[in-house]
């Protein structure tokens, strides 16, 4: 008979059938126990360290996530996980209807982003762009004006968004507008180094001038909202390891 010890707090206890005699890191599994309440990220994590030494147990891992995830993120994030080991071992069809799935109602933002990067990259712009559309969704409610106030970090997904739409022959909506503007004086992300110690940017033609004009505010704490807008916490959403 199988053991069935009880599975670390918050971990799905089928999951943790399932995972537990992987090779999984040591730093992962202290991290499970002392972060419970972070497992589904931690052992995504995981799944991307064992995908360098041991492919079949990255699968397993992934293959557990799907079926027993914490949360619909954690499954959104395996699936997409599974797809790109599907695409590296030449098995394009499978990872394709995998992709499908992903991008059907429900899609979570930090996935998107890794959708929208992939779709872009193989020129298939019309889901790319539905992908954008989903990671800038909070920054898209807000007035054009506020993209001014976007560090280097948080104007990325609204400038692949408006490259999208050019590629696809579309007018620049406001949004569009605004962000070419805000990127044409912007230091590249590499100048930052520290995001939160980014010096005050130089003033540019059509942005906010004088007393008005805001200094670019520093990322949020990990337990703050996010800067995006979409009213999850930094950690969970832009800050998140799994946003990157």
């Amino acid at each position: 008979m199988t053991d069935t010890a009880p599975a670390p707090a918050a971990l799905p206890q089928p999951l943790w059938d399932a995972v537990r005699d992987l090779d999984l890191p040591q730093r992962h599994r202290r991290d499970l126990t002392a972060f419970p309440e972070e497992a589904g990220e931690i052992l995504l994590e995981a799944v991307d360290v064992l995908r360098e030494r041991d492919l079949p147990a990255a699968r397993t891992l992934a293959e557990a996530l799907r079926a027993h995830a914490p949360g619909a993120g954690h499954r959104q994030f395996a699936t997409h996980q599974i797809a790109a080991m599907l695409r590296a071992q030449g098995r394009a069809e499978e990872a394709d209807t995998l992709l499908g799935e992903l991008l059907g109602p429900g899609l979570e933002r930090g996935v998107a982003v890794l959708l929208a990067e992939d779709l872009a990259a193989r020129g298939d712009y019309e889901r790319a762009l539905h992908c954008y559309n989903v990671v800038c969704r909070g920054m898209l409610a807000q007035p054009p004006e506020t993209v001014a106030e976007l560090n280097r970090l948080g104007l990325m997904p609204l400038i692949g968004r408006a490259r999208m739409r050019e590629e696809l022959g579309m007018a620049p909506d406001a949004h569009d507008l605004a962000t070419r503007s805000t990127d044409a004086y912007l230091p590249p992300l590499e100048a930052h180094g520290d995001l939160r110690a980014a010096p005050p940017r130089p003033e540019a033609a059509g942005a906010p001038t004088g007393p008005g004009r805001r200094a670019t505010p520093p990322p949020p704490g990990r337990n703050e909202p996010c800067s995006c807008g979409s009213g999850r916490k930094s950690k969970k959403c832009c800050a998140s390891p799994l946003a990157r």
